[in-house]
């Protein structure tokens, strides 16, 4: 089942900074290729459809108030699922948390070895989807883009690669909307 990430879980890394996020609660992230292969209720499947504005790799958005009276029975079903991801808002942009998380670690020795060893020990929690030369690319094992974000923010502070990130759908304001 879906979960909202924790409070401690609302940030991110970006050049070694922490980057706040705030909920963005009036927003629903679905995966709708997911969604096609679990079990939801045709009406519930139907509704989501209806109401569904795609971004990439069918992963799209549902505003909370085009649900209107149904919204909690749609978002519970949906969060059952496990067909969402988290929905925050960060300078402006909205974020979307997807199920990857990407690492670099260029450094080698010491660090290439304290980071396999950290991999290792949260094998139950992160599956290696692919490695090349500095970069190893994990996948939560729940499919949660909350997990990948938990996941990401860890392998910061308790390794300290040269950049670890959930990867992120952002959806910024078009620049004809944005006043100077």
């Amino acid at each position: 089942m879906a979960k909202e990430p924790v409070a401690g879980d609302r940030y991110y890394y970006a050049g070694g900074k922490k980057v706040e996020l705030a909920p963005a609660d009036d927003l629903i992230a679905v995966d709708a290729s997911a969604l096609a292969d679990r079990r939801v209720a045709k009406e519930i499947e139907a509704t989501v459809r209806r109401n569904f504005k795609p971004l990439s790799g069918g992963v799209g958005l549902i505003h909370r108030a085009d649900l209107g009276s149904e919204a909690n029975e749609v978002v519970k079903a949906l969060e059952e699922a496990g067909v969402t991801h988290p929905v925050f808002r960060s300078y402006g942009a909205v974020v979307v948390v997807l199920p990857e998380v990407r690492v670099e670690e260029g450094r080698g020795g010491a660090k290439q070895k304290h980071l396999a060893d950290w991999l290792a020990s949260h094998s139950k929690d992160a599956l290696v989807k692919s490695r090349a030369e500095g970069r190893v690319v994990l996948e939560p094992t729940s499919g949660y883009g909350g997990d990948a974000l938990a996941l990401a923010n860890q392998l910061a502070e308790q390794v300290g690669p040269e950049m670890a990130q959930a990867r992120f759908l952002r959806i910024v304001p078009r620049a004809s909307t944005v006043r100077g």
